[in-house]
């Protein structure tokens, strides 16, 4: 009688044995040799080779979610343990039905977050937990499914921060359960950077090409899609609803102000199968993507290599307010991480995202966040000097071409983006809107408002003391006194942008101008 295991069992010990299994079918893949079937059992998943002759499909009765009861050959390939199916056959509705429960249970328990304690003391954090605890299992399940996965962020320093947190979790899960199988990290995961601060409607036609070819290639699943530090706001609309109307599932890991929050929900909620904000609990963007990253990468997969610092970096770079801020700092400089240090490795992250553009840049961007802390430090070293001469040629162009404006409780600073900098050249528009602001902020004797202004759009950080101001409200606020300009956008209360068509300008100035007045009689 042949021997039945599980897949997690099998090991290189087990090569040239036959063994029976019980599984479901996820993957079926046709090569011009062999048919491919990647099976999992509830234990792991296992790839089991089926040949009939060259380039035929082996077992036509069976496909993608099919149970079957398998005798295999235990084998070795470019040194990863697979089998050789002797035979297969679908099982009978009692032995499915049985099997079906069991797995189900066996699965619920796999697809629980590893940890549900977070790194820190933190309200916020406690709030989110049912949050963090579905989008975990989400994420889990994919990866033990052998569902693809594609995860989206924004192409700056804190969203960088989110995403490689959960990249390390995700990949460390992967390689747990597939014996280190490389072609498989590169096969089910990818990542992508998006310039805009949400998904872009570009994006989405990228992701969904990539979808279809790869459904059509190797008849592979549509990917459970991670979106994060951008994805909870309307303008993320339409392309949620794009990739969900082709099959995918969408978790959303995001700070930025969601719109109206009714019964925890907004917009988005309707689309997205979770979604961890701390807007959605009653609290504002000071949790930074970069901390919730981090913690649901423990929630994930709790050996992820994540160091400490990655979240406290972000927090300074994100400019949060926060006691967690505090928190990541100290636990940072505990393994010898100064602020000095986190400030500079951070705006380099920065630099180089705004360089990397849409590439995923996987290897470059794991040793910028210590996979190589020798090349860290060099690069610091490297282009800390190069940042501060940039930052120094542009602090002298904002002193002699900015508009001053004196608003009686604060000032007004004014500063044509596209005139004053070069475009592709770092640092971009947002980055030098941020060195103004910091600039003037200290010169100055009054809080400062920096407007950065361009044909289509306006860049504004506020500082903090001033309470009444508030970017998505000034956004909406356009939309609806001057909706022909097409105006749009927000972010942060006080760091967020507006963009319009050219013809409406000087409406939009004007209506800004409006505002700080109104704003001004308040204080």
């Amino acid at each position: 009688m042949t021997d039945h295991r599980t897949f997690n069992s099998i090991t290189k010990e087990h090569i040239g044995r036959v063994y029976e299994f019980l599984a479901k079918v996820i993957v079926v893949k046709q090569t011009s040799g062999p048919t491919l079937m990647v099976m999992e059992d509830g234990t792991a998943s296992f790839t089991i080779k089926a040949f009939v002759k060259p380039g035929v499909r082996a077992y036509p009765e069976i496909d993608v979610g099919s149970y079957v009861r398998v005798q295999a050959t235990i084998t070795q390939r470019e040194g990863r343990v697979e089998a050789e199916a002797k035979f297969m056959k679908l099982l009978n509705d009692i032995e499915k039905e049985e099997f079906e429960k069991r797995l189900t249970e066996i699965q619920n328990k796999l697809f629980e977050p590893q940890t549900t304690q977070f790194t820190i003391q933190s309200k916020v954090l406690d709030a989110l937990k049912p949050r963090f605890i579905e989008v975990a299992k989400r994420i889990r399940k994919a990866v033990y499914n052998r569902r693809p996965i594609l995860l989206r962020h924004n192409a700056d320093c804190d969203g960088y921060s989110s995403a490689i947190t959960i990249e390390r979790a995700i990949l460390g899960l992967i390689r747990e359960i597939t014996d280190k199988d490389k072609l498989i990290e590169y096969q089910n995961y990818r990542r992508a950077p998006s310039k805009a601060p949400f998904y872009e409607y570009e994006d989405c036609i990228k992701d969904l090409t990539f979808l279809l070819k790869d459904k059509a290639r190797f008849g592979q699943d549509p990917p459970l899609i991670i979106i994060t530090d951008n994805g909870s706001t309307e303008e993320d609309l339409l392309s949620i609803k794009q990739m969900t109307m082709y099959g995918c599932e969408v978790v959303v890991v995001d700070h930025h102000y969601p719109g109206d929050v009714k019964d925890g929900k907004v917009t988005v909620d309707e689309y997205v199968k979770a979604h961890i904000n701390p807007y959605l609990e009653g609290y504002d963007s000071n949790v930074c993507a970069g901390m919730l990253g981090y913690e649901l990468a423990n929630f994930i997969f709790k050996e992820n290599k994540n160091s400490v610092f990655i979240p406290a970096m972000a927090a300074i770079l994100d400019h949060c307010d926060c006691e967690e801020k505090e928190s990541y700092i100290e636990l940072a400089k505990k393994e010898g991480y100064t602020y000095e240090y986190l400030e500079t490795l951070g705006e380099i992250i920065d630099m180089q995202s705004f360089y990397l553009r849409f590439m995923e840049g996987r290897e470059f961007i794991s040793d910028l966040f210590g996979d190589d802390m020798k090349i860290q430090k060099n690069i610091v070293e490297l282009f800390g000097e190069e940042l501060k001469r940039r930052y120094k040629e542009l602090g002298e162009v904002a002193k002699h071409y900015i508009e001053k404006k004196d608003f009686g409780p604060f000032y007004l600073i004014q500063f044509d983006g596209e005139k004053g900098t070069f475009r592709g050249e770092y640092p971009a528009i947002g980055k030098s809107t941020n060195y103004i602001h910091k600039t003037f902020e200290a010169e100055l004797d009054k809080p400062v408002i920096t407007m950065t202004y361009g044909p289509t759009f306006i860049t504004v950080r506020v500082t903090d003391e001033i309470k009444e101001i508030s970017m998505p409200e000034f956004a909406k606020l356009c939309i609806k006194k001057i909706p022909y300009t097409r105006a749009d956008g927000g972010g942060h209360e006080h760091a967020g942008s507006v963009k319009f068509v050219e013809y409406g300008k000087e409406e939009v100035l004007r209506l800004f101008d409006e505002y700080l007045s109104d704003v001004a009689k308040k204080q």
